[in-house]
């Protein structure tokens, strides 16, 4: 799939944290961000940018699931079950799908060992940039996916 993913994704970053060339690496940005990238354009090569937007919003509903039994020190399904459950019907046995679905899973472990990163933001930044990729507004999307 040929895409400005990367680049959309760059640019959101820069949006939300401040330049990279003015903070990277000890700056504003989390540390995370730079090991993270690559698995989120995994997502997108993968699903491509409409299906991925879908997994990114399931991401970040499952990870306030996550938050949710932790501050009610509830029982802990963790991150892979919520998503499970907020992508439904999407995840199914082939190549693309299993790639993504461990890519989720491993920039989601790498984001929550870092004090520093917001996976909310991260995963709205994502969102965004499938926007930018597809012709959509980032902000259409967001919204989109705040009142689903």
């Amino acid at each position: 799939m040929t895409h400005d993913f990367g680049l959309y994704l760059t640019l959101e970053l820069g949006s939300h944290y401040g330049s990279p060339s003015d903070s990277w690496p000890a700056g504003s940005w989390p540390a995370s961000t730079e090991h993270v990238l690559p698995f989120f354009t995994i997502v997108v090569n993968e699903l491509g940018t409409d299906r991925a937007a879908h997994w990114f919003i399931a991401a970040r509903e499952a990870h306030k699931h996550v938050v949710a039994a932790e501050q009610a020190r509830d029982y802990q399904f963790g991150f892979a079950a919520h998503l499970s459950t907020e992508i439904g019907d999407d995840r199914g046995p082939s190549f693309d799908r299993a790639a993504a679905w461990e890519a989720m899973k491993g920039l989601y472990e790498l984001v929550r060992r870092d004090a520093a990163a917001d996976p909310v933001a991260l995963f709205n930044c994502a969102l965004l940039a499938t926007g930018r990729s597809s012709g959509q507004t980032g902000e259409e999307l967001v919204a989109g996916a705040a009142s689903a």
